[in-house]
Order: C-alpha cells, then structure tokens, then sequence
C-alpha cells in the first residue's frame, strides 16, 4: 500500500505542477493578448493619423500643382501681352536697318534691336524656367549634325563676340559622327547661352570651344561640349551655387553685367532632362570653363545633304511663283509690320483683316496661297476660324489653304490647340524676316493645289452596281471609312517612334487602298511618308501627319457626294 500511496502522491504533484504551469500560460496568453490589443488599438490610431496626414498632403501636392498651373498660365499669358508690341518693335527696327541711314542712326537703330532682344531673352527664359519646374519641358528627338550646328552658333555669335574684344576658335573632334540623335534645339540653346556668359565676362581674351568624342560604341557616342574663356574667373564660394536658380556671382550682379541668373539654371534643367552632366572649371581672375556631357544615338548613313542640294544650281533671278497671302491680326502694329516684312519678300498680293469672322468672309471670295492667321482675336479667335475655314475645305471640296498660327504665347499647350484647330503651322511672336521667309517658302512648296480625287477612277467604280440597293461605291467608302480612321493613328505611332520598316508597310497598305477607290491626293501624302519611311528617315515625314486627317476627311465627303449623286 506504501507504494500505492507513494505513487498517488507522485501523480497528485504531477497534476498539481501542470495545472500550474497551465494557470501561468493562461495568464501569459491573457497578458500578451492584452498586449496585442494595446498594440491593435495604437496602429489603428495610427492607421488613422496617417489617412489625415496622407489625405493633407494630397491637398497640399494638388494645391501645389494648382498653384503651379497658374503660376504658368499667368507667365505664359504676360509673354503673349510683351510679345505683341516687341513684335512690332524689333520687326520695325530690322525694316528700318534695310533702308538708307547715317552712321548715328544705324547705332540707334542696332541699340533698339538689342535691348529688344535682351527683354525677348528674359521673357524665354522665364517660360524656359517654368515648363522646367512644373515638369511641361519635352525634348524633341531628331538629327543633329553638331558640325553645321557648332557653324549656325558661330555665324550668330561672332559679331558679338568681335565686339567685346575677343577671338573665338573652334576645336571640334573629326571622330565625331557626321549626324546623330538628340534635341538639336537644346543643345543649341545651351551652347549659346554658355558662349554668351563667356563673351560677357571677357574682355579683349579668347572664347574657345571644344566638342570632343569621349566614349564610342555601336549606337551612341559620349560628347563633351566645353566653353573656355580667360575672363574674370569665378571663386570657389560662387561655384558651389552657380547653377541655382536667381544666383549670380557677386561681380555678375553688378550693373556693368546684368542679367537675371536664370540661363546657368535653365543649362543644368536641360542637361538634366537630357540625361547629361553639366560642371564648371575656374579660378578667380584666371578665366573659366563650362562643359557639359551628353550620350547622343548613331544615326545609320551618312549627313543628307538632299535639301541643300535641292536649291543649289538654281537661278535666283528666275521669276517666282505668284503668291497670294491672307493676314489675319487686330494688331494694327502688327499688320503693318507683317504687310512690310511680306513686301520686302516679294509678296505683294496681301489681304488684311481684324478678326476670324472677317478671314472666314475673305477666304470665301478668294483663293488664298497662305493664310497667316492670330491666334487672339475680338468676335472671332484664330482657332474657331480656322475649325470654320477647315469644313468649308470639306464641304465644298477645296484643296486645303496652309494656315501658320502667329501668336506670342509659345507655350506648348497652345501650339497643340493650334494644330487640333487644323493649322499647319505655328510661328511665335516677335519672329524675324528670315522666319517669316523660311515659313512661307516651306508651305509654298507644299500648297500646290492637287484634286482630292481620280474622279475617272471614282466614275468606274460608281457604274459597278451590286444586285441589291446600295452602290459599290458606297459599299467600298463604308469599309474605307471603318479601317482608315485606326490605320492612321497607327502609322502616326510608328512614325513618331521611328520604326521605319512598320511604317512602311502601313503606309503602303494605305496608299493602295486609296488609290483603288481613287482618292488622290490622300494617297499622295501616303507615298511621300511610305517613301521617307523606306529610306530610314521618319522623321521627315512628320510635318506631313497633319495633313492626312483633313485629307482623309475631305476624301470621304467628296466620295459620299459622288456615291448620292
């Protein structure tokens, strides 16, 4: 029986122990669930707070970007009330040079014309800065040929360089190749500006640039692009904040300089968005060097030199074409100065008008070889008119009038709602006889009129009738009018990529189906992207996307015509 009790004992300590170790895990389970919950209840307080914070700080970022879309609108809208009377300033004072003057006046004269193009100067730069900020800035992807841009830049600057003084040289690296790819413009902007501020910080010195090749493989080539001076310098203390917005060196400020402090901000902005580096190498009254880096893409072939072989061999006395222009502008500064600029080109045949509904009337009761048309106007504004002006085209057949928006707000979002309206172009206000010139000569050649059908063609198919109610004709412009629409956007998409090989076969599927249903002119524009295609060169083709919705449409009204009749 001892062993009995002794065992009973044993097992009674045994329950006793678990039941304890039980008690103390229920206790340990209920503390830490108690501490879970403390912890739930903190992270839904938190979960909380965070909502409101994230919830403020929407409304912060969204009252930000409101702010910033005001603050360019009201940029943008003071650049276009500046443009207007600087227009005619600098359009005047360039006319007033091409005539007979002393000595005296012409330096009067060339006064007015830099300080207007210093103002024009401050006002870009100030949209350059606020499309920088507000992130709008878009790089424009083409051919560059830094051998003809580097001469462009020289042919501009070298007066100004000659009058402070100084020599310029040019050292460019003949491994270069002849054409790459990037945004030619930019890099032209940034060259400037830099030759600019050396030139203006030196006096009776040197400004030399130097483009070298730094990194070479199958697609890209690394270009260094340097602007030395021996000018005054820059001290440490400066370098270490020069490219900041507003900040000038402390001699820079100085009235004998000028300047605002933006065009080294802009340079590293641009630089930036071009996925380059942009630094400077100076010491105090020892000079300075600016130099930026860049990785550009191979363009296959070698430089086209087609365009500027068209125009060599031709005889610059042979007559040129009548050319009959319609001028659309309530400036009467502006009128003035364009029926100048239009006359000292040989263009004499010009109607002016006030407003759209009076440009509207003037194309009505005469064919026009170009219209140049405000983007700003009383009763009528230049986009309405030209929406107007489009679906009289349509309507009536007519072959379509270039029109070249001319206005000073040059903000992007405003030469897109130019070329939704169906306008072929956009110049910005102040703009130069050399402008106005290359503008009118570009869409001259263009504004042959051609006829928007084969009407011969057109006339067979319109005999073949089906056994049932409906026409051939009308059968094929339905199937036409459902594929068309689509295969065109897709042909802009390749184009503005660059595949050239899709953009060949959607072109050529186009312009068959266009021809066989003789629609002419429209197939015309298709061949000349299908042929621009072909040889690799998309980007010229481009200029001619515009015109194949309005000539697509025109196509359609004209067959819907002929398919009733």
């Amino acid at each position: 029986m001892s062993n009995e009790s002794g065992e009973i004992q044993r097992l009674r300590r045994t329950i006793k122990q678990l039941s304890d170790q039980m008690i103390r895990s229920k206790e340990q389970e209920e503390r830490i669930l108690t501490e879970f919950s403390d912890m739930n209840n903190e992270l839904v307080t938190l979960q909380r707070l965070l909502a409101k914070n994230n919830n403020s700080l929407e409304a912060a970022r969204q009252q930000a970007v409101d702010a910033g879309d005001s603050k360019i609108a009201f940029i943008a809208g003071i650049s276009h009330d500046f443009r207007t009377p600087l227009n005619g300033i600098l359009g005047m004072a360039e006319m007033l040079k091409l005539s007979p003057l002393s000595e005296e006046q012409e330096n009067s004269v060339s006064v007015i014309q830099d300080a207007t193009k210093l103002l024009l100067k401050l006002i870009e730069d100030l949209l350059d800065l606020s499309k920088l900020e507000a992130g709008q800035m878009r790089l424009e992807l083409g051919e560059v040929d830094l051998q003809e841009t580097i001469n462009y830049i020289v042919r501009l600057l070298e007066p100004q360089v000659r009058k402070n003084g100084n020599q310029l040289s040019i050292d460019c690296d003949p491994r270069i190749s002849t054409l790459l790819e990037g945004d030619s413009t930019r890099i032209t902007q940034i060259l400037i500006n830099l030759i600019q501020n050396a030139n203006k910080f030196t006096s009776e010195g040197t400004v030399r640039i130097r483009v070298a090749l730094m990194k070479d493989d199958e697609i890209t080539q690394m270009i260094r692009f340097e602007v030395e001076d021996t000018g005054i310098g820059i001290s440490e203390e400066d370098q270490n904040q020069l490219f900041q917005p507003y900040v000038q060196t402390e001699r820079g400020r100085s009235s004998e300089y000028g300047g605002t402090g933006l065009g080294l901000s802009i340079c590293k902005s641009l630089v930036t968005l071009m996925e380059g580096q942009i630094g400077v190498d100076s010491q105090e009254g020892e000079g300075s060097t600016f130099w930026f880096e860049l990785t550009l893409g191979k363009k296959d072939g070698n430089q086209s030199v087609a365009s500027a072989q068209e125009h060599q061999g031709q005889d610059m006395d042979d007559e040129a074409p009548s050319v009959s222009v319609l001028l659309a502008d309530d400036n009467v500064i502006n009128r003035q100065l364009v029926m100048l600029q239009l006359k000292k080109l040989g263009i004499t045949q010009v109607d002016a008008v006030v407003n759209g509904e009076e440009a509207i009337a003037a194309f009505l009761s005469k064919k026009y070889s170009l219209i140049l048309m405000d983007y700003m106007m009383p009763v009528m504004d230049g986009l309405e008119a030209t929406c107007k002006i489009r679906s009289i085209e349509m309507d009536e057949m007519r072959h379509t009038t270039p029109i070249i928006a001319m206005t000073g707000n040059v903000m992007q979002g405003e030469k897109d709602k130019c070329m939704e309206a169906g306008m072929n172009d956009f110049i910005g206000k102040p703009f130069t006889l050399e402008i106005l010139s290359k503008m009118i000569e570009k869409w001259q050649q263009s504004s042959e009129p051609t006829e928007v059908l084969n009407m011969s063609i057109v006339h067979e198919i319109a005999e073949l009738n089906t056994d049932g109610d409906r026409t051939l004709l009308g059968m094929l412009l339905d199937m036409y009018r459902t594929d068309t629409p689509g295969k065109i956007e897709v042909l802009r998409r390749h184009i503005v990529s660059g595949d050239h090989v899709a953009a060949t076969e959607v072109a050529h599927d186009l312009k068959s189906g266009s021809l066989s249903l003789g629609i002419r002119y429209l197939s015309t524009l298709f061949a000349q992207i299908e042929q621009f295609a072909k040889e690799g060169q998309s980007r010229k083709a481009e200029p001619l996307l515009d015109a194949l919705l309005p000539a697509y449409q025109a196509a359609c009204a004209a067959l819907q015509r002929v398919s009733k009749d």
